[in-house]
């Protein structure tokens, strides 16, 4: 017996081939001709039996497009893996109420066999049909069961040129967003390394009046944040394309990078900075920097430019070096925050792309790290970035004398 979730598999397999509604087909038709020759009858068919309908594929001898489930003879065809014969439908109890024997048609005579499936699944029928009774022989019966396997295997080839052309097409699309992304990378860090240069020749300058340090500093961040908006976008195009993002992980002074991503928003933001552990992660300098604009930048959007924002570097009881990026702002829902990190995701508030905090997340997870984030409606939110650490960790007693404090301003 045919469970639902049989059906539901051979349904499947029938949406697999994808011959629902195609037009006609020459080669279906010579098998149904010929089918109709060979057995000396006025009507053949080729159908495919759908969820609510039988669909007639190819048919010799009667126009017909396609009929309900329930009033076809197919429907019990494909329930068993033999040939299926009727040599008189008016005296046959199991199809003497059939409407297309007691209809205009008229059917008397029917034989059909099951179009299976290499992996067992009957799609359709392969039918003769008489409006006279007759008997079938076992020649007529093997030759239409040879033609059924014909059709399958028609299926089959159409199914694999179908795979080759869409994995030939995917291949040459993923070779051509290749190179594009390649064009692009360079394209876009050509400028970013010649304005970089322009800064550092201004090293060589000799003494600077104040105004002109304070320019090529501001320029220095401005360059920085634009490497940031680059690195973002070439990443998520790399994960796009299921690539892993590349990491180069190190011994990193984490305190070092918290420095160097504060700088970027010195103008924008008060941001108060505690380093209560040197403790080196094994890390990726450049992605955990990148990962640090990102989680400052978001405090700052959501934050505003007067709430303090709190950046913390500090160990957790298992020894791994972590940095916490905290704003005061509105917060964020409990209902949102599984969704936080998924890609193109926004929140009312937000007016970003939506791939920052996606990109992010996938940074820390290739350096072995974490990302995780907590919030309370209308106290604040908490982002902290876990690392691996460098080395084992020691047993020394930590001093909280020596933890040090910093505002960006």
């Amino acid at each position: 017996m045919i469970t639902g979730d049989d059906e539901e598999r051979r349904l499947d397999a029938v949406r697999r081939y994808d011959i629902l509604d195609t037009p006609p087909d020459g080669a279906f038709d010579r098998v149904t001709a010929l089918a109709a020759r060979f057995c000396d009858v006025p009507i053949s068919t080729i159908t495919i039996v759908d969820r609510d309908r039988i669909w007639f594929k190819s048919t010799c001898g009667i126009d017909i497009d396609q009929i309900p489930r329930d009033r076809g003879l197919c429907a019990s065809v494909i329930l068993r893996d033999e040939p299926y014969v009727v040599t008189d439908a008016g005296l046959d109890p199991r199809t003497l109420d059939n409407p297309l024997v007691r209809g205009e048609l008229g059917l008397r005579f029917y034989v059909a066999v099951p179009l299976t499936t290499s992996d067992g699944y009957n799609l359709g029928t392969l039918n003769i049909i008489d409006v006279e009774p007759r008997d079938v022989d076992s020649q007529q019966l093997q030759t239409l069961s040879d033609l059924a396997a014909i059709v399958i295997d028609e299926l089959e080839l159409r199914l694999a040129a179908r795979r080759t052309v869409e994995f030939e097409t995917e291949r040459a699309n993923a070779q051509f967003r290749e190179q594009i992304l390649a064009g692009l990378s360079h394209d876009m860090r050509t400028p970013l390394a010649i304005l970089r240069g322009t800064v550092d020749l201004e090293d060589g300058v000799g003494s600077l009046d104040p105004e002109r340090r304070r320019i090529r500093h501001l320029a220095r961040r401005q360059i920085r944040h634009l490497d940031w908006l680059v690195r973002q976008f070439l990443d998520y195009a790399q994960l796009e394309e299921d690539r892993r993002v590349t990491v180069h992980v190190a011994p990193t002074d984490l305190a070092e990078l918290v420095t160097d991503a504060v700088d970027v928003f010195t103008d924008r933001a008060h941001i108060d900075v505690r380093v209560a552990s040197d403790r080196p992660a094994l890390a990726d300098r450049d992605r955990v920097l990148q990962i640090l604009i990102e989680l400052l930048n978001n405090a700052v959007r959501f934050a505003g430019l007067e709430m303090p924002i709190d950046v913390s570097v500090e160990d957790q009881d298992d020894g791994s070096p972590t940095v916490s990026v905290a704003d005061r702002g509105p917060g964020i829902e409990a209902t949102a925050l599984p969704r936080l990190f998924e890609k193109f995701y926004r929140s009312d508030r937000s007016s970003g792309s939506g791939i920052g905090l996606y990109v992010s997340r996938a940074l820390a997870e290739a350096q072995g790290g974490r990302l995780g984030v907590q919030s309370t409606p209308g106290q604040g939110t908490r982002f902290t970035l876990v690392l691996q650490a460098a080395h084992p960790t020691s047993e020394r007693s930590r001093d909280p004398s020596h933890d040090r404090v910093a505002s960006s301003r």
